[in-house]
């Protein structure tokens, strides 16, 4: 028998069973009484305990159980709907929940349980039903809606296992370990999961009963193909980066729950478990010794830089020196403004790469340096103390920082005093990438470094206004401005004249009939390569005149993989991956269309560049991609980490006839050359940089409107041909 509280019994007696409750509900419509105005929302804690998003659950008797509070005491009432239906009411404290008291250190929440057995037989035969859960909290007011649940319904209220069939999914949750708390800023999630006979469309990740994003699948797990003999086994991975701000939690645990889905849209908890939460960052006092570190961050910030008399003298932070999107942006930038030649400027990076010579050629110093530390504060401003002396060793009077990750040289510059303009290309919040990048929890005195870096820098630049509204609590809205990124129109439009399609083809032994899918970049997992691979397996058969080329391989796990899965499916002859090259054009050249899968692009290089070459485009639809491509005009857009979605833009696009795609090719490479050239990103960037070492009051916006780009817009190539 279920022993209730005396609070619990009181309601029941005065709510439930005197019918109070079916008179706020009768005569209403769902939306006026389900969806009611609570004036302090934050009050509300709780969740749907079960059933779990995607549960397949007897349709004569289904448990419906949970707890809620409002506040520091148990709320009142919860109503149960399926489908719109009505199918009971619950009063708080029906069910004693230690656990909840436990984890908020409130006894009083001893009864903030409840729960409830419905019959749905009634609610005719569908198999998939919406179930909807209302907590009242004050009895004259309307109760506030949680989020909806999909269940499965099955017939058999006891249905029996059949021990020979194995179960429809199978998987393993590697990360958050069971014993390890997890941090209340970012956790990463990572596992692996298959179904028995179908690849896995999306995985959706739910913490607390909320979606709060789809993990990234494809991942690379050789260990799963000694037990699993299917060819998706060996890309059966996902992970995921959640970030609490999403989705807080006050509690001392959060559930998490991975629902998969296949083709068929049978949504399935496939994996799940609850997490303890570590405590938040909690400044440490460090006495004396935070004097110290006081006083030589003062002390470095009391020097001043040397202005040469000859102009300009740049110091620059960057990451690494490989070929990715960051490092050409800021090739381009030193480049075509003359860095080396005219004007002083020097390179300082965290990792080495093929573009240091092309630097040194130029008459650029590059200073390779480690990655700063980001989990002790102590070797952190030991890392300060040496670059501040490198940079006021070379007279440096403005400096220019590329990418978040080189924060510790926005630290550097700013607290020195130099103008300071600070590129941000990721597409992370600021203290989830520092977690990611670094996988691990950063020093909450580090963190405290970064914010004073955004605050303090003189302009924040952004390719993409979706990610300058990622950094917005962080930097002033007249400070932080999206600055287009660009390629080289020019040069491009050159070498289309001298090149012929024909010969870029003779040269990548591509044959004149066939049709080229390019995938153009790194082979990583954010690059979504493999799930790329996966869809063109589903409609290769249909589409055999079109051959995939991947340029990007780097000889990693993850391409090995791509590789090993590309020969599981037999599409060796229908593929191709090509190392990373220096001389990419002509790949554009050659190809017919160009495929991102990417689920975390600012506005990818090879998207303009292939733009800029005629060639269409089709990518998922992720922050900066909505704003340069216009669905079925300028390219076409689907949904990232969705195979399905795949698949389907796939057929739609390569099943257009030649003209269609000439056509929006062509509009793609009009927008380009208009609004997309390098000039003008590089005059952006070079004006705010001469515009800060002359009057720092000036913001941003000011600076661009008398010196930008705009002055360059009677000098842009023609749109023509």
């Amino acid at each position: 028998m279920r022993t209730w509280s005396s609070r619990a019994r009181r309601y029941y007696d005065e709510f439930v069973r005197s019918d109070r409750w079916r008179r706020l509900i009768d005569g209403s419509r769902p939306s006026e009484v389900l969806v009611g105005e609570r004036p302090q929302p934050l009050l509300l804690r709780g969740q749907v305990d079960e059933p779990a998003p995607g549960a397949l659950v007897p349709r004569t008797q289904v448990t419906v159980r949970g707890w809620s509070a409002w506040g520091q005491q148990p709320a009142l009432a919860a109503a149960v709907r399926v489908n719109g239906v009505l199918v009971g009411v619950a009063v708080v404290g029906s069910e004693p929940r230690p656990d909840v008291a436990e984890a908020l250190t409130n006894p009083s929440l001893v009864g903030a349980g409840w729960r409830l057995e419905a019959d749905l037989s009634g609610l005719g035969d569908q198999n998939i039903a919406e179930l909807t859960v209302s907590i009242w909290a004050d009895l004259a007011a309307p109760p506030v809606e949680l989020d909806p649940i999909a269940i499965r319904l099955h017939d058999d209220p006891a249905p029996t296992v059949d021990e020979s069939e194995p179960p429809e999914f199978t998987g393993y949750l590697d990360l958050p370990r069971p014993d390890d708390p997890v941090s209340p800023v970012a956790f990463r999630v990572e596992g692996w999961a298959l179904h028995r006979t179908d690849p896995i469309s999306s995985i959706d990740v739910l913490i607390n009963g909320r979606r709060v994003g789809r993990a990234r699948t494809g991942i690379v797990r050789p260990d799963v193909t000694t037990v699993h003999p299917q060819p998706e086994a060996g890309i059966s991975g996902f992970e995921f980066w959640a970030d609490l701000a999403v989705v807080p939690t006050t509690t001392s645990h959060l559930k998490l729950q991975l629902v998969a889905r296949t083709s068929q849209g049978r949504p399935q908890v496939v994996l799940e478990r609850t997490c303890a939460v570590a405590d938040a960052d909690v400044a440490v006092q460090r006495s004396s010794r935070d004097a110290v570190l006081e006083v030589r961050r003062r002390r470095i910030a009391s020097l001043s830089s040397r202005p040469r008399v000859d102009g300009l003298d740049l110091v620059v932070f960057t990451h690494q020196l490989g070929y990715g999107g960051a490092q050409l942006w800021l090739d381009e930038v030193l480049g075509r403004s003359g860095a080396g030649t005219d004007f002083a400027c020097t390179v300082i990076a965290s990792g080495d790469g093929p573009l240091r010579d092309s630097l040194e050629r130029r008459g650029i110093p590059v200073h390779v340096t480690p990655r700063c530390p980001v989990d002790d504060i102590e070797a952190y401003e030991g890392r300060i103390t040496e670059l501040t002396a490198l940079v006021q060793s070379g007279g440096h009077n403005a400096a220019l920082v590329n990418t978040v990750s080189c924060f510790i040289g926005a630290d550097v510059t700013t607290r020195l005093g130099l103008p300071t303009v600070w590129a941000i290309h990721e597409s992370l919040p600021p203290k989830v990438f520092l977690i990611a990048a670094h996988l691990e929890r950063p020093d909450s005195a580090v963190w405290d470094a970064i914010k004073r870096g955004l605050a303090s820098a003189d302009a924040l630049i952004f390719e993409a206004e979706a990610t300058r509204q990622l950094y917005a609590p962080w930097a002033g809205a007249d400070r932080a401005i999206v600055v287009p990124y660009g390629v080289d129109t020019r040069t491009i439009e050159a070498y289309c004249e001298q090149v012929s399609r024909a010969a870029a083809r003779a040269d990548s032994s591509i044959p004149d009939d066939a049709k080229v899918l390019l995938v153009m970049g790194t082979i990583e997992p954010r690059k979504a390569q493999t799930l790329i691979a996966q869809a063109f397996a589903l409609i290769q058969g249909d589409y055999s005149n079109w051959t995939l080329v991947f340029v990007g391989d780097s000889e990693t796990p993850y391409s090995a993989g791509l590789k090993d899965y590309l020969q599981l499916v037999g599409l060796e002859d229908h593929s191709r991956v090509v190392p990373v090259v220096e001389d990419t054009y002509r790949w554009y050249r050659a190809a017919d269309v160009l495929l991102s899968a990417s689920d975390m692009e600012s506005l990818p290089r090879s998207a303009l560049e292939a733009m800029c070459f005629g060639v269409p485009v089709l990518s998922t639809s992720v922050f900066g991609l909505p704003e340069l491509l216009e669905d079925g005009t300028t390219g076409f857009l689907f949904e990232a980490n969705d195979l399905d979605a795949a698949v389907a833009a796939l057929r739609r696009v390569l099943g257009l006839d030649p003209a269609q795609l000439a056509a929006i090719g062509q509009n793609g490479r009009r927008l380009v050359v208009d609004r997309y050239d390098s000039a003008g990103y590089v005059a952006d960037c070079m004006a705010l940089l001469d515009g800060f070492s002359h009057d720092r009051e000036l913001t941003p916006k000011e600076i661009l409107a008398q010196h930008g780009r705009v002055a360059l817009r009677t000098e842009q190539p023609s749109a023509a041909g």
